[in-house]
């Protein structure tokens, strides 16, 4: 029994031994196979790490310099496209170069902050203000204060004379673009900008942070020299005082043409990156006891994060699979290829779009390109290399002729990187050549156009020299020596005031230093005696460079004495053309002082009992003599804007009614001839608009006018109108006036707005007309700024369209018009001084005028009291009380402007009402009537209404007066 229990006790000693001994070898194998696995794993994560933050920091740097490249180039193609006259010309000039500086901010505005564009006579200003607001302003000069995140670059067009100035944000720029790339948690977006590291808060970047010495010595090292590298190393974040180990990723990229040495650099707590490993393998050490299910769920998390990392691992695969497709695709857009290079100068590897450049394969050039460079070349290709070696150069460029498969030559250039290890020795170089065939033949293009330029120089009929900036003479073209005060040649090498007289030296000297100092053209006019004799001489003085001025010189003498000419011929013109005007008035007067009478009597013969005869006779009297008022109006207005009298006066109305009160004008005879008008008001017309009413009633009455009188019966008239917003508030109307009339021939359709031309001008033509309202109708467009268009065909119909300008009211800001005319009611006028007395003194000279008057007033029952001129009327204002004055203009002995002033003198007789009546049409005369002291004005010929319109206004203002 003893025995079996020592047996027992033995072997369940042996068995708890070896039991004992198998749990601690199975422990020390899972610790043993926890603490590699760890490490694996560590290590997987830290390189899927690594190689997500690489990618990431080479998309970062490469996007930021292709967009500052995509902006520079812009403004490279901006400045070249600029004309020196854009705001001497101003309109659609000014206009489409305002639009163009405002696409180049919209297409880089979290890069671009300010635009300064100089012209010769002109500094302009762009920016968006904070409200998002696009400002211009124009700068008396270049002078501005430069923000100290903002850089400055010039971009200048010395052959026209103009440059701009960008000012970038680059903080802005640079922040905006780092703030697109999301790296995780513990992961920080850094800028490396001339030896500092700045962090990202709020999308700008500021100073914080600094990298140990250790690690920063070769990351300044590797930006320094165009690197891009990978780091592990601690980093101390100055704002929150705390130092940890970090993954360090930077790529290095430039700002073409900016000096700073640039990277983007990112960074990643290696902490955290690893900290769940941490927190995974902690539970596993607690857990020994149950060793066995921590083994399975050790190899299950194994499993799981084995298939975990491969699907990573090829996600990210895919990725860089696509960066290498993205760098091939750059590669073929740049026409370039990279190839590889061992210490001894082999290729040994070559990127495939050598085929794309070259048209060769790549396994082929790899070992035969030197067979494709020329032999003078190539000699110089191995001098350079020879020489970077030897001078420990980190990277040469050079160009020179490859042959293409194809059999022709192509121009290429060679950019290497040569490597050195720490002895010194060269151990290799990458290489990128890209095609630059079409560049090259544009210098060679520009340079043979500059010997171009200098033999055109040579063979101008103009004096050429060129100077240093001192004004010492260094060169000349000349044609014509005797034009010169000295010889040319003997110029050479001596100044400004040695060679010329005083005090032209000194005239000469000063404009020479403005234009040097300034850098614009400065343009000179003086007399001098040359070897031909005295001449006028106009030169042009400019930079030709930095070191180098110029000067153009042109004999003008004979254009002087042109000038002269011309002048005397403007001067005589200009007494014609007011002699001329002096005419129109007076045959204004003339002509409309009988008219008022004509038609003042035939509206008053209408009011009296008459046959059906004399009512017809009477009617052609009337159509003829208003016929003959609207021709005498037309040459009148005409000659207003041919004289430049007629001037814009705008308001503020409701266009569709005031479109359709023109409209309902025609309805008459729209009704007679059975003619179907349809009118469209189109998108974005304005109800409210400011612009001169008159002037647009005007043309619409002489264009629908027209297509009325041309459109034969049941015909057809179509009117669109519609809007086109333009800088803001304004508006461009657009109109179309269509009729299916007669049509005009093709060879007349240019000489129609020409004064006093029909299509039929024979004397049997069918259409009567002056031929002066097309004239008019264009001279007005153009006035307002618009364009008259004419389509036409032969018994097809005619369309007339134009444009003008406008300003947009809104139906809350709107004004009225404070010259509103009288309200033209319809009231009972005959014997109308029973219901409004008035005391009035008529001032009338000419017998006609006066006895239609008279029977104009008896028809209204006023007896008047009539003054036969001026003088008469200021006696009789003295001695009695008047209510109302109407007073001529043109009289003896004193004539109504005179008159006038007189009685608005006189204390007690000044509230008088004074009405203006005279053939005086032109604005002029109105408005000097007014100036005066006229309260109103009335043009003849007269008519019965306006004048009873006139007695009623008067009236009414009397009696609020005496109720006040």
């Amino acid at each position: 029994m003893i025995e079996f229990d020592s047996r027992f006790s033995k072997s369940y000693s042996t068995a708890y031994r070896w039991f004992v001994a198998t749990g601690v070898v199975v422990v020390m194998l899972i610790f043993f196979l926890a603490f590699n696995f760890f490490n694996a794993l560590t290590d997987n994560q830290l390189d899927a790490r690594e190689q997500f933050l690489n990618k990431q920091v080479e998309l970062a740097a490469k996007e930021i310099q292709n967009k500052f490249e995509t902006t520079y180039e812009d403004l490279i193609f901006f400045v070249n496209n600029l004309e020196p006259w854009t705001y001497e010309r101003g309109g659609n000039e000014e206009l489409a170069f305002e639009m163009r500086a405002r696409r180049i901010f919209n297409n880089h505005r979290n890069i671009l902050d300010t635009l300064i564009v100089s012209f010769p006579n002109k500094t302009v200003s762009f920016h968006f203000d904070e409200k998002n607001n696009f400002n211009k302003s124009i700068l008396d000069s270049e002078d501005f204060i430069l923000e100290s995140r903002s850089s400055k670059i010039k971009f200048e067009n010395p052959s026209k004379g103009v440059e701009i100035i960008g000012i970038f944000n680059l903080d802005r720029f640079l922040g905006d673009e780092l703030g697109n790339y999301y790296l995780g948690l513990s992961s920080e977006k850094l800028l490396y900008r001339n030896g500092e590291l700045f962090g990202l808060y709020e999308y700008l970047p500021r100073p914080g942070y600094k990298i140990l010495p250790s690690t920063s010595e070769k990351l300044d090292k590797d930006v320094k020299n165009g690197l891009r590298g990978g780091y592990q190393g601690f980093l101390i974040n100055e704002i929150e005082g705390k130092q940890f180990e970090a993954i360090i990723f930077q790529y290095p990229f430039n700002l073409y043409p900016l000096e700073d040495t640039l990277s983007v650099v990112f960074i990643q707590d290696k902490r955290i990156a690893t900290a769940g490993i941490y927190s995974t393998y902690f539970y596993l050490l607690i857990g020994l006891m149950f060793l066995l299910l921590l083994v399975i769920l050790i190899l299950y998390r194994f499993i799981k994060n084995a298939r975990i990392s491969n699907e990573i691992l090829k996600e990210n695969s895919e990725k860089i699979k696509g960066l290498f497709k993205q760098q091939s695709l750059l590669l073929q857009e740049s026409k370039g290829f990279i190839y590889f290079q061992d210490s001894q100068r082999k290729m040994t590897s070559v990127s495939s779009e050598v085929k794309d450049v070259l048209g060769y394969e790549a396994d082929g050039f790899r070992t035969s390109f030197h067979k494709y460079i020329s032999k003078e070349d190539l000699n110089r290709l191995n001098s350079v290399i020879t020489d970077s070696i030897e001078k420990r150069l980190d990277n040469f460029s050079i160009e020179f002729d490859f042959l293409h498969k194809n059999g022709e030559w192509l121009r290429v250039r060679v950019f290497e990187k040569l490597f050195f290890d720490d002895q010194g020795q060269f151990t290799g170089n990458v290489g990128i050549c890209t095609d630059c065939n079409d560049r090259y033949l544009s210098e060679q293009e520009l340079l043979k156009s500059n010997n171009r330029l200098v033999s055109v120089l040579k063979s101008l009929p103009d004096i050429i020299f060129i100077y240093s900036n001192e004004g010492v003479f260094l060169d000349y073209f000349v044609q014509d020596d005797s034009l010169l005060i000295s010889s040319a040649q003997d110029s050479m090498g001596k100044t400004i005031m040695e060679i010329l007289p005083e005090p032209l030296n000194h005239k000469i000297m000063e404009g020479f230093e403005k234009a040097r100092k300034t850098g614009k053209l400065e343009t000179i006019e003086f007399e001098a005696i040359s070897r031909s004799g005295k001449k006028i001489y106009e030169t042009r003085l400019f930079k030709l460079d930095e070191e180098r001025m110029i000067s153009i010189a042109r004999d003008i003498t004979g254009q002087k004495l042109w000038e002269k000419g011309l002048q005397e011929a403007m001067e005589s013109a200009e007494l014609s053309n007011r002699a001329k005007s002096e005419f129109l008035a007076n045959m204004s007067h003339e002509i409309r002082t009988p008219m008022n009478g004509l038609l003042g009597i035939i509206g008053l013969m209408e009011k009296t009992e008459l046959s059906k005869n004399q009512k017809e006779f009477l009617q052609v009297i009337k159509d003829s003599g208003q016929s003959l008022s609207g021709i005498i109006n037309d040459i009148l207005d005409y000659s207003k804007i041919e004289s430049g009298m007629m001037k814009l006066e705008g308001s503020v109305f409701h266009f569709k009614k005031e479109v359709e009160k023109i409209l309902k004008i025609f309805t008459a005879l729209i009704q007679e001839k059975n003619i179907k008008l349809k009118y469209q008001f189109g998108p974005l017309m304005p109800e409210y608009i400011e612009l001169d009413k008159e002037k647009l009633g005007q043309i619409l009455f002489n264009l629908i006018g027209n297509a009325i009188k041309f459109t034969p019966r049941d015909g057809e008239i179509s009117i669109q109108m519609f809007g086109e917003a333009f800088l803001e508030s304004n508006v461009i109307l657009h109109f179309s006036i269509t009729d299916s009339g007669i049509g005009i021939p093709k060879d007349k359709i240019d000489s129609l707005i020409e004064p006093f031309v029909q299509v039929d001008g024979s004397a049997t033509r069918e259409y009567r007309g002056t031929g002066l309202g097309l004239a008019i109708s264009n001279k007005l467009i153009e006035l307002m700024g618009g364009e008259l268009k004419i389509e036409s065909k032969e018994g097809k119909g005619s369309t007339f369209s134009f444009n003008i300008f406008g300003k947009v009211w809104t139906e809350e800001e709107h004004v009225l018009d404070s010259s509103s005319s009288i309200e033209e009611e319809d009231f009972i006028w005959e014997q109308m001084a029973k219901s409004y007395p008035m005391s009035i003194l008529l001032v009338e000279d000419n017998e006609t005028n006066l006895k239609f008057m008279k029977m104009l007033m008896k028809e209204l029952g006023y007896e008047v009291t009539i003054a036969n001129n001026g003088l008469e009327a200021v006696n009789f204002v003295k001695d009695r009380d008047f209510d109302l004055i109407f007073m001529d203009i043109q009289m003896p002995k004193m004539n109504g402007l005179e008159a006038t002033k007189i009685i608005k003198g006189l204390e007690t007789k000044r509230n008088i009402p004074i009405v203006g009546l005279s053939a005086n049409a032109f604005q002029d005369d109105i408005n000097e009537a007014i100036a005066t002291g006229m309260d109103s004005y009335i043009a003849k010929p007269v008519q019965v209404k306006d004048i009873a319109l006139i007695i009623k206004k008067y009236f009414e203002s009397k009696i609020k007066k005496e109720v006040n």
